[in-house]
């Protein structure tokens, strides 16, 4: 059995802008504590964390070991991603 991959969700903030995200892997974890962050422009709804309203994670576990949540990317509205709702059809 082989371990799971995480990559790493980032995000930057841009002044009298606001917060983008740069990269949304498949599979990631998210300190608990980043919930609670203030600055971190993101809401839990449902069991699922939107950050920045351009993507969505399920929370699919919990890891004591270092208190993170793991998380399954469900939406990406970003623009170019697959749920672009903007996105020119291709001919």
């Amino acid at each position: 059995m082989s371990d799971v991959e995480y990559g790493a969700i980032q995000v930057t903030r841009h002044l009298g802008v606001g917060t983008t995200v740069d990269v949304a892997p498949q599979l990631a974890k998210v300190a608990v504590s980043f919930l609670a962050a203030p600055g971190a422009y993101l809401r839990v709804e449902d069991g699922d964390i939107v950050i920045a309203d351009q993507v969505v994670y399920r929370i699919t576990g919990y890891d004591p070991t270092d208190y993170t949540l793991t998380v399954e990317l469900l939406k990406d509205w970003r623009p170019g991603e697959k749920d672009d709702t903007n996105a020119e059809a291709q001919p």
